[in-house]
């Protein structure tokens, strides 16, 4: 954390705030801290001081560097290396590499519990020079920090603005949140000035001190430079100007000109190699036999630290403008030199790339093809983030200007894949070329949907699709139709996404592999009707259990057609090993296998999984900016409104922006949602509300499909609540007529639920009745216990209205005990209700208010408890539910005290076969 040997002054209430949020910690709350202020405003000697101060914490310290703000999760690797080993060296913890950003901070949340677990001490993280870090460290990092709740670690955040827009957005939300403590450092007082200067080189008299204080607004680094650059009596003598402070670059040169040529040497490698390396790197691109003497020569200096570390020393500089000052200096014939020897000696293929890059005098082709076939490499495995940079180099290196282009329209898809609107953009307006060609027009509808425009960017893509050759030029030609598919996906037009799709991946099979094209296909197939067709797509598919990674892609289509097809065991096998694959990345897909699995067991009865899944799916597009942000919150509050748990349900649906409807409108998620709980609320009005513009709009073919985006059954329900009977008619009548087309068991099932209420409402009790045991034959055809307790409900509703008491309390006691099984409160209070009016003993055990569900857990707590009892170990739940060690341990604490049990054998049997209820 730099020089402990030099002198610090000042910032004693920043050091007294530091303390208190490190006595947060001990006491079992983990805090984060964002310093930030200029450069040399003394960041970093703050850092260093207050950790020195605490030697009884454990330390886990990472270092943006400017010339690796392009090499991803370069940052956290920092992080993990140091924590992977205990004090002796050896490696205590596997070192898995992660395939994107949240993946990464899952892991670094993992590393952070172990050391918590190793140790008892607390353990300080710091990230200095943030700003400079590479992006999808920054996404890792804030995915971890979000859930620290009971973890016993300060974060600490060194930058130099805290709204850089070099700072992922979810993270700069992080820092700018409540529960950060923000410190703000501006320069030194006169005092302070003064007390540096003492230390330093002498004690200065008030007016030198004032001189000193207003030529360097305070700044230490300057301070200190103008100390060392400028003698004692001129600083005290107003005859003689003070050189600006940015002449501390020309200090740092004398230094290096008083050095060793072994020294300058050493330097000017660890320079090129960035602002820390291992000893025996630099030495070997210094080509010195004895490092040591030219190291302890450059320490002497202050032109370079050393830190021990397993394996060796590591040296590092004590200031970025040092270093930036340093490898300035080098001139370009060493400086291509050393990058040169750098590449040939790199432990990596990124890091030999990013060294002749940096060698490069010129266009270079051979070298723009290295870069690109890395970059599809990565691309091939999803790592969009490690794709783009290597993209973009290769735009910039390739000396024609269709390949520059090419590169460099590749370069805007991975950025976009990665979420990187603004760098995407950047990217965007430095290609080459006509702005009328087909790679210009493709690039900017690229661009289009992420500013919330799909509508122009569907025709600009036919456009680009027209005036390209895919004879001469199939890769372009891939890509357009790659997303034409994904654009028509996304306007719910499930037959021409799947063509698309299919036209994309003839065109170039490295398509394949490399994005999700195959999934786009299976699914437009299901939204346009066509299962089997889909399904074919994947026919060569083998058992979940024998898919490889490589594959699953199709293991989620194949998921997601078995569950709209009303297959939920089939389903679930598929997408619960779907889940298992993507455990470790890529974050798309794991997501679409979470959201998908938790529908499944939502459909199957599992609601407390089902809520569980669909809570961590919603999490990770929260962390991503996932485009299932909107359908995945949704989701959740389907199923935390069936469950009862209105704010919850309430909670989501506020994370899903309005979306105005048009025709063709493209979402509906968000209104089938709430058109739901207003219907459980007894509000068929609002319900229609929300429905009746998707009616006028007249929605497009995938919007219509009762098996995957159901909402006319729910407009009709709400209509025949408001009396308009004609209207419901209408709007479930398109609906059976595609679920008997599609041969839908519970969508048959729905279908008859709500045109027997239609019947009752017309005062035809004979016709309803036997509605509802056709609805009740159809439900015994399927796995859906929550249509089928409805139709019993609905059965046993009628039968009691018509004077059968008996027979309508036998429908509504099935309807009870599923209901309860389920935990589907808004209904078994109805249940209840109607049971009381039959006079059933049944009732007196079920009041219509919420009835006694035993120990009551809050939603996290349950979810652990659950796992623990299955038999994870408390690691294997963290990683299950995507929370830290220490919070796992807090909640399954707080649960064993709830349940009167003191360890997790007492959870198989005091955790009630049903639902544990939750607040």
């Amino acid at each position: 954390m730099g020089d402990q040997g030099e002198p610090f002054v000042g910032r004693g209430s920043h050091l007294l705030a530091l303390d208190g949020q490190l006595a947060h910690v001990v006491a079992g709350a983990s805090r984060i801290v964002l310093v930030d202020g200029p450069a040399g405003i003394g960041k970093t000697a703050l850092i260093g001081r207050f950790v020195a101060g605490h030697p009884d914490a454990a330390v886990l310290k990472a270092c943006g560097e400017e010339n690796e703000t392009g090499l991803p999760l370069g940052l956290l690797d920092q992080l993990l290396s140091p924590a992977a080993h205990d004090e002796h060296g050896e490696q205590v913890l596997p070192r898995a590499p992660a395939a994107d950003a949240p993946t990464a901070g899952a892991r670094l949340l993992d590393v952070l519990g172990e050391l918590q677990t190793r140790t008892a001490r607390p353990l300080i993280l710091v990230v200095d020079d943030a700003h400079w870090a590479d992006f999808s460290s920054l996404q890792a990092l804030a995915f971890a920090l979000r859930r620290l709740r009971a973890d016993r670690v300060l974060t600490v955040v060194v930058v130099r603005e805290a709204d850089d827009p070099a700072l992922p957005e979810g993270l700069r939300r992080l820092l700018a949140g409540e529960g950060t403590l923000r410190l703000s450092l501006t320069g030194l007082s006169a005092g302070e000035v003064g007390e540096l200067a003492a230390a330093r080189s002498g004690a200065l008299p008030p007016t030198a001190v004032v001189r000193l204080l207003d030529h360097t607004d305070g700044n230490p680094l300057h301070v200190k430079a103008l100390l060392e650059q400028v003698p004692p009596a001129r600083l005290m003598s107003t005859a003689f100007p003070l050189p600006a402070p940015l002449e501390y670059a020309r200090l740092i040169e004398q230094r290096l000109a008083d050095c060793t040529a072994e020294a300058q040497a050493l330097a000017a490698a660890a320079s090129v190699l960035g602002m820390s390396c291992p000893l025996h790197r630099a030495a070997r691109l210094a080509e010195l036999k004895d490092p040591l003497p030219a190291l302890e020569e450059a320490v002497g200096a202050g032109l370079l630290d050393e830190a021990p570390e397993p394996g060796g020393p590591r040296v590092s500089f004590p200031h970025p403008m040092l270093r930036a000052t340093v490898y300035r200096g080098l001139g370009p014939v060493l400086r291509h030199a050393l990058h040169r020897a750098a590449a040939g000696q790199a432990d990596s293929a990124y890091g030999r790339l990013q060294h002749l890059v940096h060698a490069a005098q010129g266009p270079d082709d051979t070298l723009a093809g290295q870069l690109a076939d890395a970059a599809h490499t990565e691309a091939a495995a999803r790592r969009w983030g490690s794709a783009a940079p290597l993209l973009r180099d290769a735009a910039r290196l390739a000396r024609t200007e269709r390949d520059r282009e090419r590169y460099g329209v590749e370069a805007i898809e991975a950025l976009l894949w990665e979420g990187l609107r603004d760098e995407a953009q950047a990217v965007f307006d430095e290609l080459p070329g006509d702005t009328a060609s087909t790679a210009h027009r493709y690039a900017r509808a690229m661009l289009l949907p992420f500013d919330g425009d799909l509508k122009q960017g569907e025709p600009l893509l036919r456009e680009a699709w027209t005036t390209c050759d895919p004879t001469a030029d199939p890769e372009l030609a891939s890509y357009i139709a790659g997303m034409l598919s994904f654009m028509t996906l996304s306007l719910n037009q499930g037959l021409d996404a799947a063509e698309w799709a299919g036209r994309s991946l003839r065109l170039s099979a490295r398509r394949a592999s490399s994005t999700m094209l195959r999934y786009v296909r299976m699914t437009g197939y299901g939204l346009s009707g066509d299962i089997e067709r889909g399904l074919a797509v994947a026919e060569e598919l083998p058992d979940p259990s024998l898919v490889t990674a490589a594959d699953v892609d199709l293991l989620c289509g194949r998921g997601l057609l078995r569950l709209w097809s009303g297959e939920l065991a089939d389903a679930e096998r598929d997408l619960r090993e779907a889940v298992f694959i993507c455990r470790d990345g890529p974050m798309m897909l794991r997501i679409i296998a979470m959201f998908q699995l938790g529908l499944t067991q939502y459909a199957l009865g599992a609601w407390e999984e089902a809520v569980r899944l669909l809570d961590s799916a919603a999490s990770l597009t929260d962390d991503t900016g996932n485009e299932l942000h909107p359908t995945v919150h949704s989701a959740a509050a389907w199923v935390l409104a069936a469950h009862g748990d209105y704010d919850r349900a309430e909670w989501h649906l506020s994370q899903v922006p309005g979306i105005p409807v048009v025709p063709g409108t493209v979402m509906t998620e968000s209104r089938r949602a709430r058109a739901v709980l207003a219907l459980l609320r007894g509000r068929p009005d609002t319900a229609a509300a929300e429905l009746l513009p998707l009616l006028e709009a007249g929605a497009a073919e995938g919007l219509c499909e009762p098996m995957s985006t159901p909402w006319r059954d729910l407009l009709a329900e709400a209509l025949i609540g408001l009396g308009r009977l004609d209207e419901a008619d209408h709007a479930l009548t398109a609906f059976e007529a595609l679920a008997t087309a599609r041969e839908h068991a519970a969508a048959l099932a729905t279908g008859c639920r709500i045109r027997g209420e239609l019947l009752a409402a017309r005062h035809l009790p004979g016709a309803a009745e036997e509605m509802f045991g056709t609805g009740l034959a159809h439900a015994a055809r399927g796995t859906a216990p929550y249509e089928r307790a409805r139709l019993q409900l609905a059965l046993g509703e009628l039968l009691r209205r018509t004077g059968r008491r008996t027979a309508a309390a036998h429908a509504l006691q099935a309807a009870h005990e599923t209901l309860t099984g389920l935990g589907a409160l808004p209904l078994l209070e109805r249940c209840a209700r109607e049971l009381a009016a039959c006079g059933s003993a049944r009732a007196a055990g079920c009041p219509p208010s919420s009835p006694d569900r035993g120990p009551v857990l809050t939603p996290q707590e349950l979810a652990v408890a659950r796992l623990a009892a299955s038999g994870l170990t408390n690691r294997q739940v963290a990683r299950e539910l995507l929370l830290s060690v220490k919070t796992v341990e807090y909640h399954l604490g707080h649960a064993y005290t709830k349940l009167g049990i003191s360890s997790r054998v007492g959870l198989v049997t005091r955790l009630p076969p049903g639902p544990v209820g939750t607040r």
